[in-house]
């Protein structure tokens, strides 16, 4: 776990001790999700969903083929805020896994000036509460627009994220980076559901 501001070192010093720290990193992670601007590199969204959904089926533990991917046939570079978009797919991950026979489709294509992201699974009766909120941000944050189905039916989220082709991109991660952090944001969002480092 980083610790760069007095928050995260309280709460280093409590995991340090042995506490369990997830439910209010949880929270903090979330508050800063929220509040992060527009960064000045973009994430290019191909590489960015690619390393998160990897990260996903190795930890997650459920039937092969509960998570497609569905990438873009060209680069979609995005000027979004790494930590708001693991947020809201982590959040919306977890109410897939929810539903009895989980399954989720990310689907990402690109337009002459737009990336289009659609989120396909599970309940909206079952959505984190944080989940639309962050996914109106995730819009909002890069001038975009975001439909988000209602009601207790299946969820279904179609972002359109403007595209930064001008803006130079930042690196994205490993799948290994999440994985081997025992305070990722695969523990952080999705604890109950994903095996720890060591497992």
């Amino acid at each position: 776990m980083h610790s760069d501001d007095p928050a995260r070192d309280a709460l280093a010093e409590s995991a340090a001790q042995g506490l369990s720290v997830l439910p209010q990193l949880r929270l903090l992670s979330l508050a800063e999700a929220l509040a992060t601007p527009a960064p000045a590199r973009a994430l290019e969204l191909n590489a960015e969903l690619d390393t998160l959904c990897t990260a996903l089926q190795e930890s997650v533990r459920r039937r092969p083929g509960w998570l497609y991917l569905q990438p873009a046939a060209q680069p979609a570079p995005v000027a979004l805020p790494r930590q708001l978009l693991q947020a809201a797919v982590l959040c919306w991950i977890g109410a897939v896994l929810a539903a009895p026979s989980p399954t989720g489709i990310l689907q990402l294509d690109v337009t002459a000036h737009a990336a289009i992201l659609v989120l396909r699974g599970g309940a909206g009766r079952d959505l984190p509460s944080d989940t639309r909120a962050l996914l109106l941000r995730l819009a909002a944050v890069c001038g975009g627009a975001v439909v988000q189905s209602g009601g207790s039916g299946p969820f279904t989220a179609a972002l359109r994220l403007p595209l930064s082709v001008q803006t130079p991109l930042r690196e994205a991660q490993f799948p290994a980076e999440l994985l081997c952090d025992r305070y990722s944001v695969l523990q952080i969002f999705l604890q109950d559901h994903c095996a720890g480092p060591n497992e």
